[in-house]
């Protein structure tokens, strides 16, 4: 099936929202996304560039959320309910459909009101698509105590829907930065041939829960039994607290040697976790939602100092 992008072409018009020192900027209409989050003036998140606003790129935004799954999916497709559903690539950067539909698609506001914006889109299937129809929302808030990213997907096909969410931030990696948060087992590296693998022990090098140094290290995997809480230590002591609750009990981390930036990602489903789903691996992560039946989960981003 040939590669259908579906990326939005602008970016279209911003909001912003701002509480004390805090300063947050939305796309709405690509992909309800964050342009940029500071505090007191200092980027928390890396910031879109204005060659990324003016010719939107996928990967050139402060963070975005996930549905109705996060991660790729390792085929070029899933089998859900013993029946094959075909998707093909959704962003050219990818080899197969990756993170899910709403990242892609312009989302409305439903509420502007103080500090908060409420946004929400509708996916409706088309051939190579997510086949399932569903509700996608994302309630952004800001407070004293930092910035608070509520997701929620509703299921509104008349049949069982496999569902995951999660948000994907870009969190500046300078020189020497820490990152310190528990965990307890790691799934193996993204592969086709890893589906049918499970998560496994931590092993030495990717435990995080001392605090390294992960200037220079090279990582993309998915973390089990995270705790909730996560902390980046900048060179000079600026720490960013990110927490999670709801069924955001995973985390990705993503950091290449050559990028300034680290994604430190809440999400609930494994990747490819349909395919793993189908193929009984344990702890995979999806649910299934009956119709009018929803998920949802809370991240909240701050600087330790302040709250």
């Amino acid at each position: 099936m040939s590669p259908r992008y579906r990326q939005p072409t602008e970016t279209g018009p911003l909001v912003a929202l701002e509480k004390g020192p805090y300063a947050l900027t939305v796309a709405p209409g690509f992909g309800a996304r964050m342009v940029s989050f500071r505090y007191a003036g200092r980027d928390v998140l890396r910031p879109a560039s204005d060659a990324a606003l003016a010719r939107p790129t996928n990967y050139g935004f402060a963070g975005f959320p996930l549905m109705p799954y996060s991660g790729p999916l390792f085929g070029e497709g899933f089998i859900f309910g013993g029946v094959s559903y075909p998707l093909v690539r959704n962003v050219p950067e990818e080899p197969t459909a990756t993170h899910g539909e709403s990242w892609i698609s312009p989302f409305g506001i439903l509420d502007r009101s103080g500090d908060t914006l409420e946004l929400a889109m509708t996916h409706e299937p088309t051939p190579g698509t997510f086949p399932f129809r569903y509700r996608g929302l994302v309630r952004y808030s800001l407070s004293a105590a930092g910035l608070s990213i509520l997701l929620r997907i509703t299921s509104r096909d008349h049949r069982p829907m496999p569902a995951g969410l999660g948000i994907h931030p870009y969190f500046p990696k300078h020189p020497g930065t820490r990152l310190r948060f528990h965990s307890l087992g790691v799934w193996p590296p993204d592969a086709p041939e890893a589906i049918g693998l499970g998560c496994q022990p931590l092993i030495e090098g990717l435990d995080f829960g001392n605090g390294p140094d992960m200037s220079e290290m090279v990582v993309d995997r998915l973390y089990e039994g995270w705790d909730g809480t996560a902390e980046i230590i900048a060179p000079d002591g600026f720490r960013t607290v990110i927490e999670a609750d709801g069924v955001l009990d995973k985390m990705q981390i993503y950091s290449a040697w050559d990028y300034p930036y680290v994604c430190v990602e809440p999400v609930s489903n494994a990747n490819d976790g349909f395919n793993r789903m189908t193929a009984g691996v344990p702890s995979h992560g999806v649910r299934v939602l009956e119709p009018n039946r929803s998920i949802e989960g809370t991240v909240r981003i701050f600087v330790a100092e302040a709250r």
